[in-house]
């Protein structure tokens, strides 16, 4: 089969072929690259976003050529690129991973030109249009109207932030009408896409996860007591605000507790430079940080790889995603494989992920104070924390498989193929 990828980032794969930097995105792709090609019958194209001079080339029955995106505009360049790549790759299936930019239109808009949209489907990830209405969720008026001196410059405050993700949901919106085929994987994505097109044909694929975090076992021996791991935090959406309102109240019982995230402290202001790059929402965590007096129970660890991201779920003695809003979680998918216990925000797709009281806690996005009780009984009870855990490997196991996973896209792969055929 002959197939063809869209992606956002550059596969570890092409870049050791390029040269080009690593990327910690798309992580989730690597392992479904390789599944395919370990078919010798399968030969995959892929098409990714990169800046600098457009590169192409291949090696064996991988082929890969870059393209040019601007994130807030649509691209007829990149359209015309589409439509030759089309005409001498010649597909069975084009499949495109996301609906964030306006590379899944430019796409569509080339596939219905040459006649092959029935050979098209489109993986949902997150969805900007949806997630637009969430953007500021839990955030004061003060914060969302703020602009720091680096959100001036670059035009990029929070309520900016908001508006551009509407801007790309129109993109979004405007190519999933157009889209026959889409592939999704929980209650939430399907039911968006349904509102917006009823008339598409939807594929349920599980995802697979990066392979680090099917290796190794949570145990509240080994990890560090009262220590909450929270895997991203840098923008609203995340929720991190919310998760230190929760620590605050956590504080009062256990004076010892910690809460430690990904990302640059955004208390930090030893040089003028770090000052000047400060976000209005990093300003506003520091504040909130501070007038906690949670200085000392909050961390943060900056980029961490695959491996030491691992390491930090395995430490923790919660896994928290305090999300306003998220599809599948892949922080939650990663914690579960682990058996980190988990606690997450009762929104989007999350409820199939996790089954509340089974596998962990589900709790209301504005409801911290839940949020802080469910944290609270994991601390207290480690055979709760065991129970949760076991279960909790047992339901991402199946949810991540990697071998059911990779089957089930080929299935949809082929469906789509015949179809288009028959069609034909």
């Amino acid at each position: 089969m002959r197939i063809l990828w869209v992606v956002a980032p550059v596969l570890p794969q092409i870049a050791a072929l390029t040269g080009s930097p690593e990327q910690y995105a798309g992580g989730w792709l690597v392992s479904v690259c390789d599944g395919l090609l370990a078919d010798e019958a399968n030969e995959l194209t892929v098409c990714y976003r990169a800046e600098g001079p457009l590169q192409h080339g291949s090696a064996g029955r991988l082929s890969y050529r870059s393209f040019e995106q601007p994130t807030l505009r649509y691209a007829p360049e990149t359209e015309r690129l589409f439509a030759g790549v089309l005409a001498s790759e010649k597909p069975d299936v084009i499949h495109i991973w996301g609906t964030e930019y306006p590379f899944t239109l430019a796409m569509l808009n080339a596939c219905e030109r040459a006649g092959a949209l029935d050979r098209a489907v489109v993986s949902i990830q997150g969805l900007c249009s949806v997630c637009a209405r969430h953007y500021t969720a839990g955030l004061p008026e003060r914060a969302v109207n703020a602009c720091t001196f680096r959100d001036f410059v670059r035009r990029d405050s929070i309520r900016r932030q908001r508006e551009k993700y509407a801007m790309r949901g129109a993109f979004e919106i405007e190519a999933l009408k157009k889209a026959r085929h889409v592939i999704g994987r929980t209650d939430w994505d399907r039911a968006c896409v349904r509102q917006i097109n009823p008339a598409a044909a939807y594929h349920f694929c599980g995802e697979t996860l990066r392979a680090p975090f099917y290796e190794g076992i949570w145990t509240p021996k080994e990890c560090a007591q009262h220590t909450i791991f929270v895997a991203q935090g840098n923008y609203p959406i995340k929720g991190l605000h919310k998760a230190i309102e929760a620590l605050s109240i956590l504080k009062k019982e256990f004076p010892d507790v910690r809460l430690i995230t990904t990302g640059a402290d955004p208390r930090d202001g030893s040089t003028p430079e770090k000052r000047l790059r400060r976000t209005c929402y990093a300003k506003y965590l520091a504040r909130l940080i501070r007038e906690n007096g949670l200085d000392d129970a909050v961390s943060f660890a900056g980029s961490l790889r695959a491996e030491r991201m691992r390491e930090a779920y395995l430490s923790a003695n919660v896994a928290l995603s305090p999300s306003s809003i998220e599809n599948s979680s892949n922080a939650i998918g990663e914690a579960m494989l682990l058996g980190t216990p988990v606690v997450a925000s009762f929104t989007g797709g999350t409820a199939n992920l996790l089954t509340h009281g089974e596998d962990g806690f589900l709790y209301p996005f504005d409801a911290p104070y839940l949020l802080a009780e469910y944290a609270r009984r994991i601390f207290l009870d480690d055979e709760l924390a065991l129970r949760l855990s076991k279960s909790a490997r047992a339901h991402a196991r199946r949810t991540h498989d990697p071998a059911k996973n990779l089957a089930d896209l080929i299935a949809i792969y082929a469906r789509v193929a015949e179809t288009a055929g028959e069609d034909g």
